[in-house]
């Protein structure tokens, strides 16, 4: 049975910020914070959720709510109040399927089922129903989005854009310059097929051969780790990385657009989808690089990605701003 991600941050497989363990919980902090303060409380022992909960783990859970107390007092949240919640089955919005509270503190996070009262007068009831309408609205579209595999984030976040520098990408360089430049690099780019035939099976549809340099060439260069590093690279330099042979390449598109055709050795992982999709996207192996590509131009999925990736340690990670439309147009 496969790990959760939280069985591999205890295990120290995955970093994480701790803010308080012992024999039977860890807390950590949320990579993606729904409040100035939002901590993990996790019970070390694998249980599902709430619904897997048996008599004898009453004590477990106490405790839990001892190790929120304590911690939302060392955060000074007790005075303006603080709230802990967790979720049970997908749709209550569980994504992680190994049981764990969230503490949240350090900004008003609004009451729970309230309704104001109703005024009076018709002028004031009209304008107040139509309130009411907008809100629930908002809060609708709030629900649906929150369960939406593809959720659209309500305020855009900026990423810092730092383009890689020539030192930069010397120290992962394969080949020399002229012997990039004298020798062709094979890249293959996925196209789509043909549908198999009835007796022909799914799994035996024609797929391009993955970018790797000739097993007879070991890189001249070690891979050296930068946890943390996000650059921006150009065609050339992609190209440049790709033939090392030594790289991880992600493709943040749509799952149909990358049907349609993607770069030869990429894997799909979609932006719009990264904090779901941690679990699959910190599987990525942490001794080579990270290439990291989307449609080009305005498209910021690529950073999604790696926004999650950096969270994690990962480094250096490099995206190819011209993406799949440059790079269709150039092989």
């Amino acid at each position: 049975m496969q790990q959760t991600i939280f069985e591999r941050i205890i295990a120290r497989e995955i970093p994480s910020t701790i803010e308080f363990e012992d024999d039977r919980v860890i807390a950590i902090r949320d990579i993606a914070p729904s409040a100035p303060v939002h901590v993990l409380i996790i019970p070390k022992r694998v249980i599902r959720n709430v619904d897997d909960l048996a008599e004898q783990d009453a004590e477990l859970i106490g405790h839990v709510f001892l190790v929120a107390r304590d911690l939302a007092r060392k955060y000074g949240a007790v005075d303006n109040g603080y709230r802990i919640v967790t979720n049970c089955n997908e749709h209550a919005g569980q994504t992680v399927f190994h049981l764990h509270f969230h503490l949240l503190a350090g900004e008003p996070l609004g009451r729970m089922n309230s309704r104001p009262p109703r005024p009076s007068g018709s002028t004031r009831t009209m304008l107040f129903e139509g309130g009411l309408l907008v809100i629930a609205a908002i809060a609708l579209a709030a629900v649906f989005n929150s369960i939406n595999p593809r959720q659209i984030p309500w305020v855009k976040k900026e990423y810092e854009r730092t383009q890689a520098s020539q030192s930069d990408l010397e120290k992962y360089l394969a080949v020399s310059d002229t012997a990039a430049q004298s020798k062709p690099i094979d890249v293959a780019v996925n196209t789509p097929t043909p549908e198999p035939t009835k007796t022909e099976p799914a799994a035996a549809k024609a797929t391009a051969a993955p970018v790797a340099s000739p097993a007879s060439e070991k890189p001249m260069n070690s891979f050296v780790a930068d946890p943390g590093k996000v650059l921006e690279i150009g065609h050339d330099a992609f190209v440049r990385l790709m033939s090392t042979g030594s790289f991880h390449l992600i493709d943040a598109r749509t799952p149909e657009k990358y049907a349609e055709g993607h770069i030869a050795s990429a894997i799909n992982i979609y932006g719009g989808e990264a904090q779901s999709r941690i679990p699959d996207i910190i599987q990525a192996p942490r001794d080579r690089v990270i290439l990291i590509y989307c449609d080009g131009g305005e498209c910021e999925l690529s950073h999604h990605v790696a926004d999650v990736l950096k969270q994690f340690g990962y480094g250096p990670i490099f995206i190819y701003t011209g993406g799949w439309a440059e790079w269709k147009t150039k092989h």
